[in-house]
């Protein structure tokens, strides 16, 4: 699992002013599922924020991600790694450290 976050200019495709990836990656590291805002998502107008998500099993598409705030886009991004790792029967557990701040 791979996070990325940085602060950015606020544009039209990165409104909240941020620039993000999320990524599950298999074993080989090939994008199991991610959200990002790196480029637009299919079927996206001209001005549209560039918030979307990539999902298990389509490949080479992106699907509109409604960005609401970080919390949220980090709870969908959890929900979307437990409901894949569910499927695929595998537990999925999040560890913290000790100092509760940081992950694992």
């Amino acid at each position: 699992m791979a996070v990325r976050v940085d602060w950015c200019d606020e544009t039209p495709g990165r409104p909240q002013g941020i620039s993000y990836g999320l990524v599950l990656n298999d074993e080989l590291s090939e994008r199991i599922l991610g959200f990002d805002n790196s480029h637009q998502f299919d079927g996206a107008s001209p001005g549209d924020p560039f918030d979307h998500e990539h999902r298990p099993g389509k490949t080479g598409q992106r699907f509109r991600y409604d960005f609401v705030s970080a919390p949220q886009l980090w709870d969908d991004f959890l929900d979307r790694v437990e409901q894949h790792c569910e499927r695929a029967g595998v537990t999925f557990a999040l560890e913290m450290k000790d100092d509760q701040d940081h992950f694992r």
